[in-house]
C-alpha cells in the first residue's frame, strides 16, 4: 500500500519525470515550459534573481515548472546546506512553482512528512514539530496555480497564487533546521525526484 501511495503521489507531486530543463530568457522574463516567470523577486528588503529552473512531465503531459530564486551572490547549492550556515542572517531563498495539473493539500502533507522523515529530519521532536505546523499550510491547487516556498528573516513561509498562507519557525533557535528540512524535499540527500533537484542546482545565466 505504501509503494503505491507514493508512485500515485510521484505523479500527482509534479515531480515524476523531467526533461531536459526547458527555457527561454526574455524581455520580460524566463519562460520554463509553458509559463513565464519572472528574472528576480523583491523579498524582505532583497533582491533575489533566478538560479535555477526545472520543467517535468510525464509521458509528454506538462507536470510543473519551478524556478530557484537566490540572491546574487549566492551558489545555487546554498539550498543543501542552510542549517550550516555560520551567519547570523541566512541568505534568503525562493522556490516558485507552477502547477500544471491539480494536487490535493493532503498530498503535499503527505510528500512533506515522507520526505523530511527520509532526509532525517524527524530525529528532532522540535523539529518534526514545526514541520507539522508547515504542513497546516497547504492548500488544494488547480492547474495554473503557483506556490511561493520562501525561507527569511521571518522563516519558511507559503503563497499561494501571491496570497500569504502563513510563516513557520521565525525568532526559533530551529529555524534553519526547519528551512534545511522542507527544501530537503527537492534538494536533500533522498530528494523527491533527482532530476529536479540536478536542474534547479544547475546555475543559468541572465
Amino acid at each position: 500500500m505504501k509503494v503505491r501511495k507514493q508512485i500515485v503521489l510521484s505523479i500527482r507531486l509534479l515531480l515524476c519525470v523531467s526533461i531536459a530543463s526547458s527555457q527561454e530568457i526574455t524581455s520580460n522574463g524566463i519562460v520554463v515550459g509553458p509559463h513565464s516567470f519572472s528574472t528576480f523577486l523583491e523579498r524582505q528588503n532583497k533582491t533575489l534573481i533566478a538560479k535555477g529552473t526545472s520543467y517535468l512531465t510525464y509521458f509528454r503531459l506538462a507536470i510543473c515548472s519551478a524556478v530557484l530564486y537566490l540572491e546574487p551572490h549566492a551558489s545555487n547549492h546554498i539550498v543543501t546546506s542552510v542549517h550550516n550556515s555560520t551567519s547570523n542572517e541566512s541568505s534568503s531563498i525562493a522556490l516558485e512553482i507552477s502547477y500544471h495539473k491539480s494536487v490535493r493539500a493532503s498530498d503535499f502533507r503527505w510528500a512533506t512528512t515522507h520526505y523530511t522523515k527520509k532526509n532525517g529530519w524527524h530525529d528532532s521532536d522540535s523539529v518534526k514539530e514545526l514541520i507539522d505546523e508547515f504542513n497546516l499550510l497547504y492548500r488544494d491547487v488547480r492547474r495554473d496555480d503557483r506556490y511561493l516556498l520562501e525561507y527569511h528573516s521571518e522563516g519558511v513561509a507559503l503563497s499561494l497564487n501571491g496570497d500569504f498562507l502563513g510563516n513557520v519557525g521565525a525568532g526559533s533557535p530551529y529555524e534553519k533546521e526547519l528551512a534545511q528540512a522542507i527544501y530537503s524535499i527537492w534538494f536533500g540527500q533522498y530528494p523527491f525526484f533527482e532530476r529536479l533537484k540536478r536542474d534547479l542546482l544547475s546555475p543559468i545565466s541572465l
